[in-house]
């Protein structure tokens, strides 16, 4: 049976264990990873032409651990032949498309994926000194089959956040931003269109309508129920909240500080990228000054999306309430697209498992440094799902390879990666020829409170 065990399977296949697969392709280990969809295809509802990605082309699947790896960004355009082209260009950020694209190129050159895989439950043995016991069914072939492996990485991403009230509607008429490109092309013109939510999606989606309106004559709502549309933070030493070193400050924090801390960051991961609020605002302007009457649409901050009465043949009413005024009032809507982001799910096929799961003080999963849950050994990983222990570093692509690295690493037992501990030129604690040992500010605070 030893034979046939894998020393890690990886569940799901998005850009983050994808990486996983790219960085371990040439190690002695032996790797397989499902995903239940048909291919790989990232986001595929928001492919809107000309977005960007909010981090650099060089926060690639494997580039800032591994530079020199043949899954590179910058392998991948001089396979295509575009490699001059992009230099030319001088950007520093890709689009979507081309992002995917990129990954479907490297998905295509690793054999240990497994699309169009479902898996049904895991359970864990201590024969042969520990392994799991994956349940997989295959979609194709309608075949169910049992594989054995040492070691998890459980990277099933987020699912999309949406409020209860509108779960029972249409979604013809009501859906998420991740459907947009596939809704889009059955909005009927002339229609009353509203956005809810302030991020990047939502101004995303915002922009490719307002482009939209000579031609379809929309009515647009852009509804958030924060109090203002913040770009997101973008200066150099806020950017150092993504590096290695405020990774290990926030970890060392107590569960309830980091819970605190992450409520009160959107700024740094949740903001709009500043040149389409630039752009948004610039296509306004013109928009009003090359028009005779006002413009049909509607930017309102502070305000809440409580309720929806209606269906998709006589449009619906938002119950709103601005937050600030505290008073509730009406809109109408023919359609309502909802901006509201993803949010993490536990997958079902952990139950088999859950004795071992270690959570934190809220029920959440809690992940050592090495972002390893299994509270009994160090063999039970996960990726995009370590926010309550590692905080928003937990869904940026640019720190996607780092952590599989470290992931690695532990597995391997020894620093195959050589990583970058301290680049910051911050010190997010207290720098330790300052930080006074326990007993002795514990002595002064008792002096000095008597």
């Amino acid at each position: 049976m030893n034979n046939n065990i894998y020393d890690v399977i990886g569940i799901g296949i998005g850009p983050f264990n994808l990486g996983m697969a790219a960085l371990s392709d040439q190690i002695p280990l032996k790797t397989l990873f499902f995903d239940q969809s048909p291919s790989f295809d990232w986001h595929r509802g928001l492919m809107i032409d000309g977005c960007t990605l909010q981090v650099p082309y060089i926060a690639d699947l494997v580039t800032s651990v591994e530079p020199t790896n043949k899954f590179s960004y910058l392998n991948y355009l001089a396979a295509s032949n575009r490699l001059f082209k992009f230099c030319i260009r001088e950007t520093f950020y890709i689009t979507r498309t081309d992002y995917n694209n990129y990954c479907k190129w490297v998905a295509s050159q690793l054999p240990q994926l497994r699309f169009s895989h479902r898996i049904k439950s895991t359970e864990y043995t201590s024969k042969h000194n520990g392994i799991y016991e994956v349940t997989v069914h295959d979609l194709i072939n309608k075949t169910t089959k049992f594989y054995h492996t040492r070691r998890l990485i459980v990277g099933t991403g987020t699912v999309p956040s949406v409020p209860d009230f509108t779960k029972e509607l249409t979604k013809e008429r009501v859906f998420h931003s991740s459907q947009y490109t596939y809704r889009k092309k059955y909005i009927k013109p002339g229609s009353t269109i509203s956005v809810i939510g302030s991020g990047q999606s939502a101004a995303e989606i915002f922009h490719d309508l307002l482009r939209s309106m000579e031609e379809k004559h929309f009515k647009i709502n852009w509804l958030t129920e924060a109090e203002r549309f913040f770009p997101m933070e973008s200066s150099k030493l806020t950017f150092e909240h993504t590096s290695p070193d405020y990774l290990s400050y926030f970890h060392s924090l107590a569960e309830r500080k980091r819970h605190q801390i992450v409520n009160n960051q959107d700024a740094l991961y949740k903001g709009i990228n500043q040149d389409l609020i630039d752009t948004i605002y610039d296509e306004l302007y013109h928009m009003e000054l090359h028009s005779d009457s006002p413009l049909p649409i509607r930017i309102l901050p502070n305000t809440r999306l409580e309720a929806l009465t209606g269906d998709k043949f006589s449009g619906f009413e938002m119950d709103l309430f601005h937050k600030m005024l505290e008073k509730p009032y009406q809109l109408h809507s023919d359609y309502i697209i909802l901006a509201t982001g993803y949010k993490h799910q536990e997958p079902d096929f952990l139950h088999g498992i859950n004795h071992l799961i270690n959570r934190d003080c809220f029920g959440q999963l809690k992940a050592d440094t090495t972002y390893n849950i299994n509270k009994t050994g160090k063999n039970l990983y996960i990726l995009n799902a370590e926010l309550a222990s590692h905080g928003i570093l937990t869904s940026d692509l640019g720190m996607g390879p780092y952590r599989n690295a470290m992931i690695l690493n532990d597995i391997l037992g020894y620093e195959h990666f050589n990583l970058e501990r301290k680049i910051a030129f911050q010190d997010f604690g207290i720098p330790k020829e300052f930080d006074l040992v326990p007993e002795l500010l514990e002595s002064q605070y008792s002096t000095t409170n008597g």
